[in-house]
């Protein structure tokens, strides 16, 4: 077997990978999710946001996940303890425990879903290039969404397409009431967790892939 040394910069690589999430690229991580079927240069913009996106799932379940691990094994180990304090320690690693198995997860779904839904926003933007779509600019996703679906309905799936709208602005939504106003928002029964940011990145896909089948037969009628 061969001995790789310490400057070996492919053991550094092969180290660093087994340390960061499940060692994919950034790209790879993406064509999970999406990948631009006609190159134009809106929808490469947008594939490179939701690899990003990707990117920092990965990132956050894996670094989330061997943390609580690494707590996990020195709370049984006792390695924490601090002689006349050992009720304290235990209570300050337990509450990080806490923190990052049920806050830190939220927060890195919600921004996930948060930033989804940002990226789409800007796509249909690009998208809304009509003299009087000023005004849908400074709309909502729901508005946006609702007009570029009146107009290519030969290319969207209209009810999937509304439904997946619908699903992401009410989550993005919920989360920023519980950000801001420390309150569950309109969904108190959902759970920001990867499950959630998978399935965000996921319905921002489909969405994605029908605005730009609609973008293409727009573009395409024009020339």
């Amino acid at each position: 077997m061969e001995t790789r040394t310490g400057d070996d910069p492919m053991g550094d690589a092969e180290s660093a990978r087994s340390e960061a999430g499940s060692g994919r690229t950034v790209l790879g991580l993406g064509d999970d999710y999406f990948f631009s079927v006609h190159g134009r240069v809106e929808f490469i913009v947008f594939e490179y946001r939701v690899a990003s996106l990707a990117w920092l799932r990965d990132r956050t379940v894996h670094s989330v996940d061997t943390e609580l691990a690494e707590l996990r094994a020195t709370r049984t180990r006792g390695a924490h303890r601090v002689p006349g304090w050992e009720g304290e320690s235990d209570l300050v690693l337990d509450e990080s425990l806490a923190v990052l198995d049920e806050e830190t997860r939220q927060i890195g779904a919600g921004i996930i879903v948060v930033s989804a839904a940002a990226a789409l926003e800007s796509l249909m933007n690009q998208m809304l290039d009509q003299p009087s779509d000023t005004r849908l600019h400074r709309a909502g996703l729901a508005r946006k969404a609702e007009a570029l679906a009146a107009r290519w309905q030969t290319a969207i799936d209209v009810t999937k397409f509304l439904e997946d709208v619908a699903w992401l602005r009410k989550r993005r939504n919920a989360f920023a009431h519980r950000l801001v106003d420390d309150e569950p928002g309109p969904t108190p029964a959902e759970v920001f967790d990867d499950d959630m940011a998978h399935e965000a990145l996921v319905r921002t896909s489909a969405i994605a892939w029908m605005l730009e089948e609609g973008w293409e037969q727009y573009l395409t009628r024009q020339n």
